[in-house]
């Protein structure tokens, strides 16, 4: 990497966002909903953002109930802040003049936020990290719309797009050590990932098919099992669900050790879902027979292997 390149070059960690506060929960809801590249309301184009305020609306008061179950709002923000901060501290010694911002889809700090101070602090060579393992056209696919969007304000700005890490050597090593640091002999290792609609799958989305491969590498010669959470709406989605999965697996007296193969931190989809809903949902049937792994958050050795992902895409592109 020659030095003129490495000073110009930037790391954008790229994520979903969240509420920083319950106040905040209606303006998170409708910017997702008011997204067509994964959501397409009924009405073409020009009905999404009133269709998208009227959803918001009417899913306010529970979803505001569920993050105030969690502690008033998401740590998504916080948790991926400490992984900037790792980052930086890896690459600034190496990397002169290197600075990782952070870009979220559906809440600030928004990702044109992050495009346009790296532009004013000089940077002309973007590298864009989603921290979502594996590819999915409504997660990682709609982050790299909105920067590609932002990017063409600026005709002198290369980007790079880090597509996907689900089996990246590394995060396979720490997520595979995570598990058995945490698993105990007697418990069953089942996987959980984010479901997405089965039109996905139909369509050519490849990540079903990587969530199974980065489960299939981590779980190593361990027996394990996946299921699939978070699905909301009147469509087909990617099945078993992680609930009906957990009760057909403990109606048969396995004990089990939950790993959220989709996330990398802390969030709704696991301080709610999976250790609270959870428990509301199947009862007392769980109590001292489901556990779940804990996850990353401002673990450094995962900003290590954030680190080096962004330097094996900088030595390949020749900088």
């Amino acid at each position: 990497m020659s030095h003129d390149a490495a000073q110009k070059t930037c790391l954008i960690l790229l994520g979903m966002g969240g509420p920083d506060t319950v106040d905040d929960v209606g303006d998170f809801l409708f910017n997702i909903f008011s997204d067509r590249s994964i959501i397409k309301l009924p009405g073409g184009k020009l009905l999404q953002k009133p269709l998208a305020k009227f959803i918001s609306a009417m899913r306010l008061r529970k979803v505001q109930s569920n993050y105030n179950k969690i502690g008033g709002g998401s740590p998504l923000l916080k948790w991926t802040q400490a992984q900037r901060d790792n980052i930086e501290f890896n690459l600034a010694p190496i990397i002169p003049g290197f600075q990782c911002y952070i870009g979220m889809r559906y809440f600030k700090p928004y990702i044109n936020d992050a495009i346009d101070q790296a532009y004013s602090e000089g940077f002309r060579d973007f590298v864009f990290l989603p921290l979502y393992p594996q590819y999915c056209r409504a997660t990682t696919g709609s982050s790299f719309e909105a920067a590609g969007k932002n990017i063409a304000k600026f005709p002198d700005v290369t980007a790079q797009y880090i597509n996907d890490f689900y089996d990246n050597k590394n995060y396979i090593r720490l997520v595979s050590e995570y598990i058995n640091k945490n698993i105990k002999d007697y418990e069953t290792l089942l996987f959980s990932a984010h479901s997405i609609p089965q039109k996905f799958v139909d369509e050519g989305d490849p990540y079903i098919e990587q969530v199974k491969q980065t489960a299939k590498l981590a779980a190593g010669n361990r027996d394990y099992h996946l299921a699939f959470q978070s699905r909301t709406g009147p469509v087909k989605w990617v099945e078993p669900d992680t609930v009906a999965e957990i009760k057909r697996l403990l109606d048969v007296n396995k004990k089990l050790f939950i790993v959220p193969i989709s996330f990398v931190c802390d969030h709704i989809e696991t301080l709610y879902e999976l250790d609270i809903e959870l428990k509301e949902t199947l009862g007392s049937v769980i109590d001292n027979r489901v556990r779940r792994m804990p996850m990353f958050n401002d673990d450094k050795d995962f900003g290590s292997v954030l680190s080096e992902i962004f330097l094996e895409k900088v030595r390949h592109n020749g900088n």
